[in-house]
């Protein structure tokens, strides 16, 4: 049964990213999640201390975004596939078993350098310890489908880096729905997909 997580924190770093945008400055691309298995006294989990954060307290694995949905004027749900396996590459990820403990969201300037990546958001778990991420055994992954809700000034200006991601199912359904609606054309352009349209 999924462990519930207490609401997702905005960092500091990711709020100037934020005014930066809101300013016209830039425009935010989500790069990866992060999973970890740190543990947080109850003074590390109040909102002033969680928005120091630079980092995950012990991280265990990045994940490239696979997918990213309008949720409102102001929000995004982007989504990860979070297994112990990759997909893609089948290399293993995962070899000793951990807790889920702790999420994170990364962000930088859209077309930005890796440096200038920051911890955009993060959420930890509301209970001792979160679900339980096995070794791989070398047959089944374990895969868990993580969506993130993350607050933006402007839903139509986020994109996310999609450079070795999986696709997931839901996502080839959706892109073949919205495809069938309207002549276009689907590709990937620097790891970002993109949908054009197609002139009669």
């Amino acid at each position: 049964m999924p462990q519930p997580f207490s609401g997702a924190v905005m960092t500091n770093n990711g709020a100037a990213l934020l005014t930066r945008a809101q300013a016209g400055e830039i425009k935010i691309e989500f790069t990866r999640m992060v999973v970890g298995n740190g543990t947080y006294s109850a003074s590390e989990k109040t909102l002033a201390k969680l928005q120091q954060a630079t980092k995950l307290k012990s991280q265990k694995n990045s994940y490239t975004l696979s997918d990213i949905d309008v949720y409102s004027n102001y929000s995004v749900k982007v989504t990860g596939l979070i297994t112990n396996q990759d997909p893609v590459s089948h290399e293993t990820l995962v070899t000793e078993g951990y807790y889920i403990n702790e999420i994170g969201l990364y962000a930088k300037p859209s077309g930005g350098a890796s440096d200038t990546e920051v911890l955009y958001s993060i959420a930890i778990t509301s209970g001792p310890n979160g679900d339980f991420m096995p070794p791989y055994n070398g047959y089944n992954p374990a895969q868990i489908t993580q969506d993130y809700f993350a607050t933006v000034n402007n839903s139509t200006e986020v994109t996310i880096n999609t450079a070795g991601a999986a696709l997931l199912a839901e996502d080839t359904n959706k892109l073949r729905d919205d495809t069938t609606k309207m002549k276009c054309k689907i590709g990937i352009d620097n790891g970002l997909i993109y949908v054009q349209a197609i002139s009669e």
